[in-house]
């Protein structure tokens, strides 16, 4: 039996990409054939391609070396010259959000000879960018719980389990007879049941646009506060007023929110934040990590988008805003 062939692509292979692009190129299918293909920076991508993907689980090491890693888009790009035919089924953009325009910019022809550009990064608005470039019939937007580090080059840290949830962020747009709706559920259903198979838990959802604005409450409420005060997350626990600020700047975005009419669940956010800072005490949060390396942070699509929205709805987010001047204040810092 002839396997049907899967080309999955990641741009920005770092740690998530890394961790999804890994367990993906793991799955032993008798229907597919998997290919999948790294964009990565010059380190990583040579020691991908000569000693294979090391993944750290709890005290498990698991070594893929079936991904093909590549420093930029050129070696690809050659290829879809010499075979029109050649694209992606699923190309994730796994970038930094900041670094989303660039990347698009320079993977613009591979996107295009894709079939699906699947958007797995942190942040509200993601979406937003992207479309400006690409059709809103050919994005599926992906949002995990999943932690992971790279250790070095060519190993990964899986630092915890987590649920990943995909879904069509235009779905309303796209006015699609019944029978393309159908056939672009089954390739939703195709990308579920691969990371399934891979190992990471996804569901489908059908408004993907409300779940990120929920896990982007949780980031308002830890971020910035582990990132400018240099504490783990169960450790901004231990400070009351820290738990209280942390509160307010989670109620200004649910504001924000109401007002851009996103169909919010009956949850408490502030409680549910706080859940989360308690199940992961031990871990610097990403923007804490970042601040440390020297690196840009997400602030502009976390707290940073929640002020940009307020000041297009003409509120006031005095808390988001303080917070999103001081992390760039400390970006500024670090140059």
């Amino acid at each position: 039996m002839n396997k049907l062939t899967l080309k999955i692509g990641f741009i920005g292979a770092g740690a998530i990409g890394s961790l999804f692009g890994g367990y993906i190129a793991g799955i032993e299918s008798d229907v597919h054939k998997i290919d999948v293909i790294f964009f990565c920076r010059r380190a990583h991508a040579e020691e991908v391609n000569e000693n294979g993907l090391k993944i750290y689980r709890n005290q498990e090491v698991k070594v893929v070396k079936t991904i093909q890693a590549n420093k930029d888009e050129k070696y690809v790009e050659n290829k879809l010259l010499k075979d029109s035919t050649f694209g992606f089924d699923f190309i994730f953009l796994t970038t930094k959000a900041h670094d989303s325009e660039k990347a698009i910019m320079q993977y613009k022809k591979l996107i295009d000879a894709s079939k699906w550009l699947v958007i797995l990064q942190n942040g509200i608005g993601n979406e937003d960018l992207v479309v400006q470039h690409f059709s809103k019939s050919k994005i599926i937007r992906a949002l995990t719980t999943n932690g992971a580090i790279l250790k070095g080059p060519g190993q990964l840290i899986h630092t915890g389990e987590g649920i990943t949830k995909i879904g069509f962020p235009f779905i309303d747009d796209l006015e699609l007879e019944v029978k393309e709706l159908e056939k672009i559920e089954l390739d939703l259903k195709l990308l579920k049941d691969l990371l399934g198979l891979a190992g990471l838990k996804t569901m489908i959802v059908k408004d993907i646009i409300k779940e990120c604005w929920e896990k982007v409450f949780i980031n308002v409420g830890i971020n910035a506060f582990g990132a400018l005060t240099r504490l783990r997350n169960g450790q901004l626990l231990e400070r009351e007023r820290l738990m209280h600020f942390m509160g307010e700047a989670i109620t200004e975005a649910i504001k924000v929110a109401e007002m851009k009419k996103i169909k919010l669940n009956e949850k408490d956010y502030v409680s549910l934040a706080n859940e989360v800072a308690k199940k992961t005490a031990k871990n610097k949060n990403s923007m804490l990590q970042d601040i440390l390396n020297g690196k840009p942070t997400e602030i502009d699509f976390i707290n940073g988008r929640i002020l940009k929205y307020a000041r297009d709805l003409g509120i006031k987010v005095p808390i988001n805003e303080l917070l999103t001047h001081l992390i760039k204040g400390l970006e500024y810092s670090s140059i």
